[in-house]
């Protein structure tokens, strides 16, 4: 779970985005553009095959290797999604599905009952271990949350007889389905947000009024800069790649023994900051200043651990490596927001997607007035809109009653002109 507080989705035809707030304080960011949905929750009944040595199987859309189970070749198999592909990777998919509901988890392959340790209460415990009970099926596991703790035991045991329900309903259809195909449908961004941040205000921002106000913009520019400030003195230098990301701590001055200390603990607090709104996944590198007592070592990685325990995503502070780096992983299963936004490796600009889809903001808030507008933009701009982005443009020309899309290839890559047909 985030940990937020609060939420404002900023959703127009072709993308949506998405700010996780806590105390008013951008926490993470979502971006999801309709050329490439989420499949993160969709369950999909598909056929195993071994590929290098793993167990990998063709989605409705895409492909993913199977992490818990190892079927035959040609083998039938219900699959969860848990991670979403990024580049080349596939997804990663689970055969021991779970059904994930409001407060409640259904295990189907897992029969015990657990309950949060955070409802402390034995009376309240055994009420709500009862009700569940009585509701599952013979076989069947649930996990009650400690969300949960308010609320009554019938509230919970209606909620978990929904999940059975839906179970029997998902395992009917795989009897009679024919793979690949989704036995539940991928949830839709809201429904996947009310689960990620659970008790928050959720607010659906059409105008981007509130997502501007909220500092959407300065988070996403802070998140995607190549160099990123992070504390008086202290500046962050992100290279993502393939393999791994390296942070590179920059300090203005050459502080020694504890200041040092104290500069490279605000530098891995802000490295984890960076990394959780830019979504990034896999190994991380945090090239900090050279650090001689063990003392100033631990009292770093102890920041970090603080740091991290609020990130949903799962940290390994894996220890310092012979050249004096600082190395994790991180375990996101969603793909990172480099990869929404940004260019393939190397120069990274802004992706033509991305610039795309500022352009048509700006038109929306820019359009007012002008009888048959054009939106001239730099020709990588209209190839995506001529191609992903055809349904968009479709549609904003439905609502404006004509647009015209126009290349020129003597604009900058943010370069945007609106104006009207003469």
């Amino acid at each position: 779970m985030s940990g937020a507080d609060r939420v404002v989705i900023h959703t127009v035809p072709g993308v949506s985005r998405v700010l996780f707030l806590r105390r008013d304080q951008v926490v993470e960011i979502w971006v999801e553009g309709a050329d490439a949905p989420s499949l993160m929750g969709g369950i999909a009944l598909v056929i195993a095959r071994t590929a290098g040595g793993a167990s990998v199987a063709d989605l409705p859309t895409g492909s993913g290797y199977l992490r818990d189970v190892r079927p035959n070749d040609g083998a039938r198999v219900m699959v969860e999604v848990i991670k979403e592909p990024s580049g080349d990777k596939r997804a990663v998919l689970r055969g021991k599905v779970e059904l994930a509901g409001d407060g409640v988890v259904l295990t189907p392959f897992q029969a015990e009952l657990g309950i949060a340790s955070a409802i402390k209460a034995k009376g309240r415990r055994a009420a709500i271990r009862a009700a569940v009970q009585a509701v599952l099926p013979d076989g069947i596991g649930a996990r009650v949350g400690g969300l949960c703790g308010n609320r009554e035991p019938a509230e919970i045991a209606a909620e978990t007889a929904r999940l059975a329900a839906l179970w029997i309903a998902v395992r009917e259809k795989a009897e009679s389905g024919s793979p690949p195909c989704w036995l539940l449908e991928p949830p839709e961004l809201e429904t996947r947000v009310a689960a990620h941040a659970p008790g928050a205000e959720i607010v659906v921002d059409r105008t981007g009024t509130v997502f501007r106000d909220a500092g959407g913009e300065e988070a996403f520019d802070w998140a995607l800069s190549r160099e990123a400030a992070v504390a008086e003195g202290v500046s962050l230098l992100i290279e993502e790649g393939e393999t791994a990301s390296l942070i590179d701590v920059n300090l203005t001055h050459s502080p020694r023994g504890d200041a040092l200390a104290r500069a490279n603990g605000a530098a891995v607090e802000g490295a984890a900051a960076i990394a959780r709104l830019r979504g990034l996944r896999g190994t991380l590198l945090i090239d900090l200043p050279r650090m001689r007592a063990r003392a100033d070592r631990e009292r770093v990685v102890a920041a970090l651990q603080g740091a991290v325990a609020s990130d949903p995503a799962g940290w390994q502070i894996l220890g310092w490596t012979p050249g004096g780096m600082l190395e994790c992983l991180r375990e996101s299963p969603r793909r990172p927001l480099s990869e929404e936004m940004l260019a393939p490796l190397g120069g990274r600009p802004r992706s033509a997607r991305a610039r795309a889809w500022t352009a048509l903001d700006r038109l929306r808030r820019e359009v007012f007035g002008i009888a048959r507008p054009r939106l001239v933009v730099p020709v990588d701009v209209a190839g995506w809109l001529d191609g992903p982005g055809a349904n968009i443009v479709a549609e904003e020309r439905r609502r404006l009653g004509a647009l015209a899309v126009v290349a020129d290839p003597a604009l900058g890559p943010e370069d945007v002109l609106i104006d009207g047909e003469g």
